[in-house]
């Protein structure tokens, strides 16, 4: 199911440009430099601050055929969001310089409006609650079920394709609408 997810929105991206290889060093002049996995799929933001977490999301997310941008801090993460056409954000419900707000603000205010999915190692339903209400897509306790990960990555990626045809509709439709008025 996300295959489909992640092939129809390959399509859509740019080929990445320089060099081969799983995995290799982004090209953004960073302070922490962050780790690109250069697939042809969609691109991911994962945002945490245990190495551990970024490792076990990134290979998740690798195997469904997305490439991944690796961040430890809510500054790398907004860089990235800023500079990168990202499909989807997953991040831990803190980080050592904030929190999931400050990522939903973050991709809210980027180009690319992605869906957020915040990773908790509580899984408190006050916090799921306050998360959903803050606009994240998913709110899910750490360590995530791999099935699940992956149906909710699904689920945020097809969300995802249904706003940009809802949007592209919508100017279609205003500008068949100013060409009538002309």
């Amino acid at each position: 199911m996300i295959q489909g997810h992640v092939a129809k929105l390959a399509r859509q991206l740019p080929e990445p440009g320089d060099g081969e290889g799983a995995s290799s060093v982004a090209t953004f002049p960073l302070r922490a430099r962050l780790r690109y996995s250069k697939l042809s799929g969609p691109k991911c933001l994962v945002a945490s601050s245990n190495e551990e977490v970024l490792k076990k999301l990134a290979k998740i997310l690798s195997q469904c055929g997305m490439a991944t941008f690796l961040a430890t801090g809510i500054e790398e993460s907004r860089k990235v969001l800023i500079r990168e056409r990202v499909f989807l954000v997953l991040c831990d419900d803190r980080l050592v310089d904030g929190d999931y707000e400050d990522i939903l603000s973050a991709s809210e205010w980027s180009t690319s409006k992605a869906p957020v999915i915040v990773f908790s190692s509580t899984g408190d339903w006050p916090d799921y609650l306050k998360a959903i209400r803050a606009g994240a897509f998913d709110y899910m306790a750490y360590p995530p079920f791999p099935e699940e990960l992956r149906r909710v990555i699904g689920n945020a990626l097809e969300s995802r394709m249904a706003n940009t045809v809802r949007a592209i509709t919508s100017a279609n439709s205003a500008m068949d609408k100013d060409k009538y008025n002309e």
